[in-house]
């Protein structure tokens, strides 16, 4: 039996046909007209100068334009701040500007400004400084630049703190109550900057705001599904070189949101994570075709880097697991520091807890944390701050600095708390017949980018389980004798838990895969159920650790060893508790008939006799035998008085003929033999089948 690991909320009710699968799909969304939401253009786009401070804002960059004067801008290292500082340089070059561009050291600096970069920059002779996608919370920052004579125009998404800065400007929805929807990216408020500097729509530029929304996963209502839609007109027709080579290295065969989210932003933000944003940024900004080419090589060759440090990262942060932890707080040396956020999210969902990854360099913990289910993370650093430099975040994620000296105290106490685990909720479009879908059905949830839309698959049969490109599995399903695909990427977990003829239901999303001119339906899987009884048969399998390591927790092993140091009195009572069950390889290499056999227990019993004097290890060494099998011989011979004991050992008594069948020891084992005999030699069904009698199956 494999337990799902959410709960399943359906939002429509019953099983949905075919034909009535896409309006549901948009209903459940909120859209109401999905042709004229999948339409929404400029005029849905909100007047930059309803943001706070606009007006100013633009009068002092058009001065310092017409002044020549130096202008920084200081954006991120995500793809929402690479993709603001691309928008605010490609427009305001477009004027004219003398302008430049500083990203923080991901590594060094963090996020944001601090003392060291604003010295650098006062320094360096700017006299305007556009933040972008960050500088909300940097008031100490802003001060310092203040009193340097360098003006900063601020403009940020993020959530403001206790006191604002003393900014030039500040162009932020949230300080804008004219400014009618709140939600939207660094990228379109940089975009907005733009667009009032240059009193003209930025068309442009609307591929690469959009891509900083989908990225930075801002909610797609209103004027951000209007820009989504806007820029991937654009992108289609993009005039963008970097843009245009990232589309060609990425071999699309559509461009939606969903390739934005799960091919082209990810490309932009591995350099990000691996300390090299300003690739990017030369990429979204050059005019040279040739120095385009060139960066369109490293940032792929970041990206499959990036790649290589998560899986790297999360391998040896599953070694460091402490199962009976409530909270993972795992720390490493050997992680890399751009990917430990991946990390976390990933070992969080996998183990259903709130989980921390950290990197540790010159006795300095820095890391990553994310929460699961409703367990607020930020609230359980607040608990624990007294062992923290530095933190900060919301409620499912943050970021966070310790000493090394601190770590153990922190994870101690970071695990003291009680709090009340719940099982996070899964709201899942509705249940559908896998057979009763149609490609037409799935091709146009793509289209519309609905990649999100979750779906039941109820009655699967695993006709085939395999491994493919060492981290992902791949399961050959039936239903109603057709045969589907289902794909769960980086996890193995579902191909050791499941066994060939075990009846599913999963929880995933639909797609269309292209192999060798052949289309064929594929089920992402989300979440997975078995109901029934499990019986996997790994009897065979030489690397037994291994298998046991990637076992759920429910699994009992079935082995030689359960049955020989089972103290129920049959094997039957395992059957009748447990109903996921793995057959495992032996683990003694024995020959029965050492115990079994008259005339071998005779021998046994003549050599013990010659020694007179003996305790259990010189059984064991005598006979080379392992410490249960010498434990059976000593209780058979004590059961037929032929030993007696001394303090710490035993001796041969002098005894009388007697049948084995009056040792309940030999009895015992002899049935237990039996049963080990069944256990190795009969087919896995069978097996099966005898186990379901027990739970009146």
């Amino acid at each position: 039996m494999i337990n799902s690991k959410y709960i399943w909320h359906k939002q429509v009710k019953g099983i949905v046909k075919d034909e009535d699968v896409f309006d549901l799909i948009t209903k459940n969304r909120d859209i109401l007209d999905y042709k004229a939401f999948f339409s929404m253009g400029k005029e849905h786009l909100i007047d930059p100068f309803l943001l706070n401070d606009m007006e100013k804002a633009t009068e002092r960059i058009h001065l310092a334009i017409a002044n020549k004067e130096k202008i920084l801008i200081f954006g991120d290292y995500d793809c929402d701040g690479i993709t603001s500082v691309a928008i605010i340089y490609r427009g305001l070059k477009s004027l004219g500007a003398n302008i430049s561009y500083k990203i923080p050291n991901r590594f060094k600096d963090g996020y944001g400004l601090n003392e060291e970069i604003v010295t650098d920059i006062i320094n360096e002779d700017f006299s305007l400084m556009i933040t972008v996608d960050n500088g909300i919370n940097s008031v100490n920052e802003i001060a310092k630049l203040n009193n340097a004579g360098i003006d900063t125009i601020l403009t940020d998404h993020h959530e403001i703190g206790d006191k604002l800065p003393k900014a030039y400007a500040i162009i932020h929805t949230k300080v804008s109550s004219d400014y009618p929807f709140k939600d939207i990216a660094g990228c379109m408020v940089a975009f907005k900057l733009v667009w009032a500097t240059k009193k003209a729509y930025p068309k442009d530029l609307s591929d690469l705001v959009m891509i900083g929304t989908i990225a930075d996963l801002m909610p797609l209502i209103n004027e951000n599904q209007a820009i989504v839609n806007l820029g991937l007109k654009q992108l289609k027709k993009t005039e963008n070189l970097g843009l245009q080579k990232i589309l060609q290295y990425s071999d699309l065969d559509i461009i939606n949101a969903t390739a934005i989210s799960f091919q082209i932003a990810p490309k932009i933000n591995s350099s990000g994570r691996l300390n090299q944003a300003e690739l990017a940024i030369e990429l979204l900004i050059t005019e040279d075709i040739t120095y385009a080419n060139d960066l369109i090589i490293e940032i792929e060759d970041n990206h499959k880097l990036r790649k290589k440090h998560t899986k790297d990262s999360f391998i040896k942060a599953e070694k460091l697991i402490d199962h009976s932890d409530q909270v993972l707080v795992l720390a490493s040396e050997e992680f890399h520091e751009g990917v430990i956020g991946i990390c976390a999210q990933r070992i969080s969902e996998k183990y259903q807890k709130p989980t921390i990854v950290l990197t540790i360099e010159d006795d300095i913990a820095k890391g990553s944390a994310r929460s699961f289910g409703n367990v607020s993370i930020l609230n359980l650093l607040d608990k624990s701050n007294e062992y923290l430099e530095r933190y900060g975040g919301h409620s499912q994620a943050a970021g966070m600095q310790l000493k090394l000296e601190n770590l153990s105290a922190f994870k101690k106490k970071i695990n003291s708390f009680i709090f009340e685990e719940s099982e996070p909720v899964l709201d899942i479009d509705m249940e559908v017949d896998i057979t009763d879908i149609s490609k037409d059905t799935i091709y146009r949830l793509q289209n519309k980018s609905f990649h999100t839309a979750l779906f039941l698959f109820k009655n699967l049969r695993v006709v085939r389980k395999q491994i493919i490109g060492k981290n992902h599995v791949k399961l050959l399903l039936e239903n109603n004798n057709q045969i589907f695909e289902a794909i769960k990427f980086n996890s193995l977990e579902y191909y050791y838990n499941l066994e060939v003829n075990d009846i599913i239901d999963i929880c995933g999303g639909l797609t269309i895969n292209h192999y060798r001119n052949h289309e064929n339906i594929q089920i992402m899987i989300n979440d997975l159920l078995c109901d029934n009884l499990q019986v996997i048969d790994y009897r065979n399998t030489v690397n037994k650790n291994y298998i046991k390591a990637n076992l759920f927790e429910n699994f009992i092993c079935l082995n030689d060893e359960l049955i020989l140091t089972n103290t129920s009195k049959t094997i039957k009572e395992i059957f009748e508790k447990y109903n996921s069950f793995v057959l495992c390889p032996k683990e003694y290499d024995f020959n029965y008939n050492l115990i079994i056999d008259r005339n071998e227990l005779g021998k046994i019993y003549l050599k013990l006799k010659k020694i007179q004097d003996f305790d259990i290890f010189d059984i064991i060494k005598l006979f080379n035998i392992d410490e249960i099998f010498a434990e059976k011989i000593i209780n058979i011979f004590s059961d037929l008085d032929f030993i007696g004991k001394n303090d710490n050992s035993y001796y041969i008594k002098s005894g009388k003929k007697t049948d084995l069948k009056e040792s309940v020891t030999y009895q015992s084992f002899l049935d237990k033999k039996k049963t080990i005999d069944w256990l190795y030699q009969s087919h896995k069904e069978k097996i099966k089948e005898y186990m379901e009698g027990y739970h009146g199956l």
